[in-house]
């Protein structure tokens, strides 16, 4: 990832310039200019999309620029928004592709202060993050430059506008050993150098485990970032995952479908990311179930339907309890049924509530917020936790703990007048009918520890 790209005036002013480039580019193609058609060629953006994704951008932009920033937002900016993290994932192939002689490797990174990097080891050189900058920076390209990257921009909208198909098809069930060793993250997939600390931490605690001679898995909560195009899983995700090529007969590997995910459709997600053979148990399916004799552990898709299960899914889940009368339930999913910190979660809440109501729902862990929280015992779900903080920046909270919050992990990397929270994932080791949970940070150390009865 870009310094600049992560910068919200850098990207408003890049996505003002791109609109502009966007009209420009539909003009030229009507006029059968050869470039702007070669173009239209090989993204397949014609002029209807080009027309589309022009307006759409506009609307995005001024709700955007009505909108208060958040303070991290001029270093570690990933809206939730789909459109804007289009925009920053079509700079970044752009760049890459087409401009990779302006990458550099920031000040820190060029002097090997990793432990010193807060958000990115990437910049444009020269170049201060600030909208003026991103203005004069684009004015100096070329219509054939800047119509590349306005062509990409249309290609991610019309991808996101036209979804991939829904696989009505769960994964088939996987039974796993009493004595299992489960790491769960969420929100990892930035490839960030905080990020890939995570993933070696995993990898550390993963061969501890096989060590022991446990039965090893891994499971991504979702959110591949900016916005879940094929270059992203190749360049953030796959290359810093725990298990490498070749392991996968030692290791299973999962992930989740999730809100960026989506951003692009989903078709690198199901089509590219879960064809890699380290995912071949999940047969191409965003939900899927792992049990053994105690726990049936459930992997939801709440990200094809942003906050709730699209498909047959909850009647998947009931009928997964059912065929299991004496084994607890153990829920996975992107986004929360409740939280502390933010709204949403009711159509969850509505799909799952014949679950809840039966007290089959033992333990859910979930990701989203960026951040660790364990919930007090609510909603007939004794062991509640958020652990979304795999690996996108955010700074570090010392506020008081929220009504239903037993513990956040606080723990921050300090840099000047900063403070950014450090990342971190769990690991289950199953023991028959109870996990001993562990919580711990992206240097590899546990914070917070609990038995799951």
């Amino acid at each position: 990832m870009l310094a600049q790209l992560l910068n919200r005036d850098f990207l408003l002013e890049s996505a003002e310039r791109l609109r502009t480039s966007i009209e420009r580019e539909a003009t030229l193609q009507n006029l059968g200019e050869p470039d702007s058609v070669a173009r239209a060629a090989q993204t397949t953006a014609g002029v209807n999309e080009l027309k589309e994704a022009g307006e759409i951008l506009q609307t995005v932009i001024a709700r955007e620029s009505r909108t208060q920033g958040a303070l991290e937002d001029e270093t570690a900016f990933f809206p939730r928004d789909a459109v804007m993290s289009l925009v920053q994932s079509a700079l970044l192939d752009y760049y890459e592709t087409h401009k990779s002689e302006l990458i550099v490797q920031t000040g820190e990174a060029r002097a090997g202060r990793e432990d010193e990097i807060a958000v990115t080891d990437r910049e444009l050189k020269d170049l201060p993050p600030t909208g003026d900058a991103a203005r004069g920076l684009l004015n100096k390209f070329s219509q054939t430059d800047i119509g590349w990257a306005s062509s990409l921009v249309a290609m991610g909208i019309r991808a996101f506008r036209k979804r991939r198909e829904f696989n009505q098809q769960p994964a088939p069930p996987v039974t796993i050993s009493n004595k299992a060793s489960v790491a769960l993250l969420g929100d990892w997939g930035t490839g960030l150098p905080r990020a890939r600390k995570v993933g070696a931490a995993i990898r550390a605690k993963l061969q501890e485990a096989e060590a022991q001679n446990r039965d090893c898995h891994i499971i991504h909560l979702g959110d591949v970032y900016y916005s879940g195009w094929q270059r992203e899983y190749e360049k953030h995700f796959l290359p810093h995952w725990p298990v490498k090529p070749g392991e996968e007969g030692k290791t299973t590997s999962w992930s989740l479908n999730a809100n960026h995910d989506m951003y692009s459709g989903g078709h690198a997600y199901y089509d590219f990311l879960l064809r890699d053979p380290r995912f071949a148990r999940q047969a191409q399916s965003s939900f899927f179930s792992l049990e053994n004799d105690h726990w049936l552990i459930l992997g939801l898709d709440t990200g094809y339907e942003e906050h709730d299960l699209a498909g047959g899914q909850a009647v998947w889940l009931g009928q997964r309890l059912t065929a299991a009368p004496g084994k607890k339930g153990l829920l996975l999913s992107h986004h929360q049924m409740f939280s502390a910190y933010e709204r949403g979660g009711e159509k969850l809440e509505q799909k799952l509530q014949p679950a809840l109501d039966a007290d089959r729902i033992r333990a859910w862990f979930w990701g989203h917020e960026h951040r660790c929280a364990i919930y007090e015992p609510q909603r007939k779900v004794q062991y509640a936790r958020c652990i979304g903080h795999g690996g996108v920046p955010v700074y570090a909270s010392s506020r008081s703990l929220p009504t239903g919050v037993s513990y956040e992990y606080q723990g921050a990397l300090e840099k000047g007048f900063e403070s950014w929270a450090l990342f971190g994932f769990a690991m289950l080791d199953f023991d028959d009918g109870r996990i001993h949970a562990r919580y711990i940070n992206e240097n590899g150390e546990e914070h917070f520890s609990e038995t799951l009865e």
